[in-house]
């Protein structure tokens, strides 16, 4: 799909604000630094964003995004889920670890966000819809080999729930682990297939 003019340069901002927050945190990074790394003036900077918390909300959004539309293609591949499943952890863990100082920067200055801006809650409420609808389309695309019994006990939902959180504890550990070793990340995607397979998985 090809971008507008407006949506190319905002993925412009976000890519040079990324590096910037990165390297400074929210706290030392400044629109005015922005503007100047993207080289434009600060009111066209506020032209595409309106503060420098909406920014940063953003930046969270479109890692979100990315790694949900990365899964929803793996997903709609006709080749055996359980491949499938372990193709999203692969893509899950190695998104991770390519953000993971991002992250970090995220996980350690989020509060200061929340405390700056004014429709926090709306961004809460659009995150938890957002972790609603992978639950589901996680859940429907799984409904196939999840084991009789456990379809007759919990609706789709509740399974997608489980995958979604596996998935979520084992990249949010990938952050906190300073090694890049592929054995690690081979483990955990070894002992996620283990787990479901012994639990819900036919």
């Amino acid at each position: 799909m090809v971008k507008t003019k407006e949506e190319a340069m905002r993925d412009f901002v976000l890519n040079h604000s990324e590096s910037l927050f990165t390297i400074n945190g929210y706290k030392n990074t400044s629109m005015d630094m922005i503007a100047e790394k993207c080289e434009i003036s600060k009111p066209t900077l506020y032209n595409y964003f309106e503060s420098k918390s909406s920014l940063f909300l953003e930046l969270f959004t479109r890692f979100q995004s990315e790694i949900t539309e990365k899964g929803r293609v793996l997903m709609a591949e006709n080749k055996d889920k359980s491949l499938i499943i372990e193709e999203i952890i692969d893509l899950s863990l190695d998104f991770v670890q390519e953000k993971r100082d991002f992250l970090r920067m995220m996980i350690r200055d989020h509060h200061m966000v929340a405390n700056e801006h004014e429709d926090i809650d709306d961004h809460i409420n659009l995150e938890l819809r957002r972790r609603q609808e992978i639950a589901i389309n996680l859940g429907e695309f799984m409904k196939d080999i999840v084991r009789p019994e456990i379809l007759g006990e919990f609706d789709v939902e509740m399974i997608g729930i489980a995958l979604r959180n596996l998935l979520e504890g084992a990249f949010w550990d990938s952050i906190k682990d300073d090694s890049t070793n592929h054995e690690n990340h081979e483990k955990q995607k070894k002992l996620i297939m283990k787990l479901l397979k012994s639990g819900i998985l036919i």
